[in-house]
């Protein structure tokens, strides 16, 4: 627990000792597609978000744990103004060890200079890049469409719709099931009518502190003012479907910011692809 947790908790500032719990948690999933071809039924997807750099004790074991056929890395993977890239760097080669690793940008990997550099290292262990890319995975003779698009982030709201068509239109078409890649879960609603099946996202960070029965409380403040709400932002956690359209969103496991984390533990997202009635 960090010094400042335990002057807040002294000050009575904060709830408890639970609320500032930062141990891993795994939440798992099991979404169920009709079109999910048979040979992925049972198809296990670990998906982390948001690491800022920051080092999270047993990581890998716990990822290790879940026997992963794949590894997804939903964006803000560096913190701005971090240099050393080279631990996180290390992290990705360990998490290659265990499956094959797939990753997109966040805003935050878009602000670090050395970003580019960091992808061309993560390249060189065998983890794969998706920004506005597509590829295909096979399993027991069948195949799914895995696609990723880069983080669209500015300031202008227009910019980033531009942003994102310009990134939709990059890929390919792809007849099959698509998973995508995305990092702002707070655009859902201009995404959500693209075709994809599955989407995991990140971005929001649980709502940084959040309270039992109510939910996230805050976005980033570099999702406003494109959030729906400043208090109790939509999407920042858990599932939400539109039509069949389904989206996971991880609270990620960083901590970008000097106030702890509240009732919001960092968390592992583990999701296992089910063939079925919707």
């Amino acid at each position: 627990m960090s010094l400042l947790a335990k002057a807040l908790i002294g000050a009575g500032v904060l709830v408890s000792v639970k609320g500032l719990d930062n141990r891993l948690e795994i939440t798992h999933y099991e979404p169920q597609f009709a079109n999910l071809p048979a040979g992925f039924d049972g198809f296990r997807i670990v998906h982390i978000s948001d690491i800022h750099s920051d080092t999270i004790p047993g990581l890998t074991e716990e990822i290790s744990k879940c026997e992963p056929d794949i590894i997804v890395i939903t964006g803000d993977i560096l913190h701005d103004n971090d240099k050393s890239f080279l631990p996180t760097a290390r992290l990705i080669k360990q998490l290659m060890s265990i499956a094959p690793v797939y990753m997109i940008s966040g805003n935050h990997d878009l602000w670090n200079t050395r970003f580019s550099e960091f992808v061309a290292l993560c390249e060189k262990s065998g983890a794969v890049f998706m920004d506005n890319k597509m590829t295909t995975i096979s399993r027991n003779g069948d195949e799914i469409g895995l696609f990723g698009i880069a983080d669209p982030y500015s300031k202008s709201t227009g910019t980033i719709i531009k942003n994102l068509d310009n990134s939709f239109a990059a890929l390919p078409e792809y007849d099959g099931f698509k998973l995508l890649l995305f990092h702002r879960a707070n655009q859902f609603d201009r995404i959500k009518d693209k075709g994809f099946d599955l989407i995991l996202a990140g971005h929001m960070h649980g709502g940084q502190f959040r309270i039992p029965g109510l939910g996230g409380l805050m976005p980033p403040k570099s999702s406003l003012p494109d959030s729906k709400q400043l208090l109790f932002p939509a999407y920042c956690n858990g599932v939400f479907t539109h039509n069949n359209t389904t989206m996971i969103v991880n609270r990620g496991l960083g901590n970008p910011m000097i106030i702890p984390r509240l009732y919001n533990r960092p968390e592992i997202g583990f999701t296992v692809l089910r063939r079925g009635n919707e």
